[in-house]
């Protein structure tokens, strides 16, 4: 009895499917499209930016396990406590990324250009930027310093509400991507460039080190080589232009590392 019972157990052991020998290996990539989108609908983001995820998880031959993130503070925490294999996002994550356990492997080629708009004429007390750690609050803290403004930081979660605040002159001035900034000009006289910013490097991809080199080598491969088509359905989903990618050059992120050295944001990193 005892030995029909094992032959039955050893049968059905056969006969089941090992789940943890079946389960396909995934790539975790987490993406923040910004502050300019950062109210964005995840059911809307999805379906644009999977096949850009799907291309890198293919790189490596793994299924692609897609998160959306809403803010940096969101971002940092995650990269902070390991969870994601690759995270696309602002270059700010990029410096941080550094005694995180990540490092950047490519880029957006072109640069951001950020500006500080101000309503014209005016006497500057309150300048609004975006959410901490983000390009137009670290560069813009930057210039402000450099040009030893005496005015108060407000820090706003999207740029729509950092034109809203200057339009109810909560903030005389407040910092802007460039097509914001454009649009914003464009739209009225009431407003002037008041203090152009240095250009940053644009979206990074952000690799674990725990990826091998091979990996790793393959996902810049990858990026670098990407569809135009693809990249055109990712970007609508971002006000920053995407384009194409180019292998990272941490040089180009000196000016920003500073920034964010200086406004102590790297404290304890």
């Amino acid at each position: 009895m005892k030995w029909h019972s094992c032959m039955a157990g050893l049968v059905l052991a056969f006969t089941l499917p090992s789940f943890s020998l079946a389960a396909e290996p995934t790539l975790s990539i987490g993406i923040f499209p910004g502050t300019g989108t950062a109210d964005m609908l995840r059911a809307d983001f999805r379906p644009m930016a999977t096949p850009f995820a799907e291309e890198l998880a293919k790189a490596v031959g793994r299924k692609v396990q897609l998160t959306m993130y809403r803010s940096l503070k969101s971002t940092n925490r995650s990269m902070v406590k390991g969870r994601k294999d690759l995270y696309f996002a602002p270059p700010t994550v990029a410096v941080a990324a550094f005694n995180k356990g990540y490092s950047p492997i490519a880029r957006v080629e072109d640069f951001i250009k950020v500006v500080l708009v101000r309503r014209k004429g005016a006497t500057v007390t309150t300048v609004a930027l975006t959410e901490k750690q983000s390009v137009p609050d670290v560069l813009g803290r930057f210039v402000i310093k450099q040009n030893n403004e005496k005015v108060r930081v407000i820090n706003l979660k999207t740029q729509e509400d950092v034109i809203l605040a200057m339009k109810r002159n909560y903030a005389q001035a407040g910092g802007l991507g460039g097509k914001k900034a454009k649009a914003l000009l464009e739209a009225s006289d009431d407003y002037e460039v008041w203090y152009p910013l240095p250009q940053s490097p644009g979206f990074t991809l952000v690799a674990s080190n725990q990826l091998s080199e091979s990996d790793r080598s393959k996902l810049e491969q990858a990026i670098t080589s990407m569809d135009p088509k693809v990249v055109e359905k990712m970007q609508k989903a971002f006000v920053s232009k995407l384009g194409t990618f180019i292998a990272d050059k941490d040089a180009e992120f000196k000016i920003l590392h500073q920034a964010m050295d200086e406004a102590g944001y790297l404290k304890g990193q």
